[in-house]
């Protein structure tokens, strides 16, 4: 009896072992190839999976369909169209398909994915639209224009040659160097970014940025982390509600923001330039060349309990202030540097300011 009830488990066991064979058998990989030129395009589309680009040399562009569940392999199309390569997938119960794609780096990409990850290992020369439902995006240089999106994942990038607008719902956002204009924003992430070679919109809900040099103008906002920005030629505007801005080498004007966090700024004006440091909760230290022509008012709050003696300690500067107002709520120091030019605000309400010779 102990044997037959023995042979009977090991029968079942067998069973479902070849059962899953079986179901393993069920999924198919097609794969196609086609000859490509300059200026043709690979348009990609499916409902999940991930999705991975390879550069190579050939003028050929092959694509791989990996695990293809037999009840969706109706819905895969994998064809060539004048000069684009269309590859569409809208299959529901292939749980592990993935793309596998070779490409010549001059090819124009229009990829897309409702929840997976693309990656592109190798440099792209053509122009570059990328999007996911939610997952993360990889890509090495682009030479093109740059369009980037993802529901919620992290974004890396090398370095674009061309404009740029790139966002995440929910993740960080890496770049290097961007040679023209860029718009760059994440619903809750770090951003850090090289060089930018015109204007710069960058933003995120609630982490730190951190950006080369602007050539241009410069609009830069977090809701709850710290502002990095290493020189502008143009109007450079930050925000942040908890944290500290750090600005140096900026020639134009400055207004920046945050509710609870310092200001450091090097400050070149020019000609008819204004400019404005506003902090809640921190110090404010302004560096600007001795020879700027510049008018500059410094306010701190002191409120009624406070002595003007201990009150002038909270507004240092290497120039001497022309004026000097202290009343029961602020005290207030102005300067006029070489005659007076580029109107200079700086405020804080709890905490000290420094004007230094830079």
């Amino acid at each position: 009896m102990k044997n037959q009830i023995f042979k009977t488990r090991l029968l079942s066991l067998m069973l479902f072992i070849l059962s899953g064979f079986l179901f393993i058998s069920n999924a198919s990989d097609k794969e196609k190839t086609f000859n490509v030129s300059k200026g043709d395009k690979l348009e990609v589309s499916v409902s999940n999976g991930n999705v991975n680009l390879s550069i190579w040399s050939k003028d050929q562009a092959y694509i791989k369909a990996i695990n293809i569940d037999e009840d969706d392999l109706n819905k895969l199309k994998i064809e060539q169209i004048g000069n684009k390569v269309l590859v569409e997938f809208k299959g529901q119960d292939s749980d592990d398909f993935r793309l596998e794609i070779s490409i010549p780096a001059h090819l124009n990409l229009d990829i897309s994915s409702g929840a997976g990850n693309i990656s592109v290992n190798g440099n792209i020369s053509g122009k570059v639209q990328i999007s996911t439902g939610g997952g993360n995006i990889n890509l090495n240089d682009v030479g093109d224009k740059l369009s980037v999106s993802t529901g919620g994942g992290n974004v890396s990038v090398g370095n674009i040659n061309g404009e740029s607008e790139i966002s995440t719902g929910g993740g960080n956002i890496s770049i290097g160097d961007i040679k023209n204009k860029a718009e760059i924003s994440t619903g809750g992430g770090n951003i850090s970014i090289g060089n930018i070679g015109g204007s710069g919109e960058v933003s995120t809900a609630g982490g730190n940025i951190s950006v080369g040099k602007v050539s241009g103008n410069a609009e830069l906002s977090t809701a709850g982390g710290n502002i990095n920005l290493d020189g502008a030629s143009g109007k450079v505007e930050t925000n942040t509600a908890g944290g500290n801005i750090n600005l140096k080498n900026i020639s134009g004007s400055i207004e920046a923001n945050t509710a609870g966090g310092n200001i450091d700024a090097e400050l070149i004006p020019t000609a008819n330039s204004n400019s404005e440091f506003n902090t809640a909760s921190g110090d404010i230290n302004l560096k600007i060349p001795s020879d700027a022509k510049a008018s500059i008012e410094a306010t701190v709050y002191v409120g009624k309990n406070m002595s003007e003696s201990d009150a002038d300690k909270l507004i240092k500067s290497d120039f001497e202030a022309a004026n000097v107002d202290f009343n029961k709520n602020n005290f207030i120091k102005k300067f006029v540097l070489n005659g007076g030019g580029s109107q200079i605000e700086l405020n804080t309400a709890s905490g000290k300011i420094k004007i230094n010779k830079k």
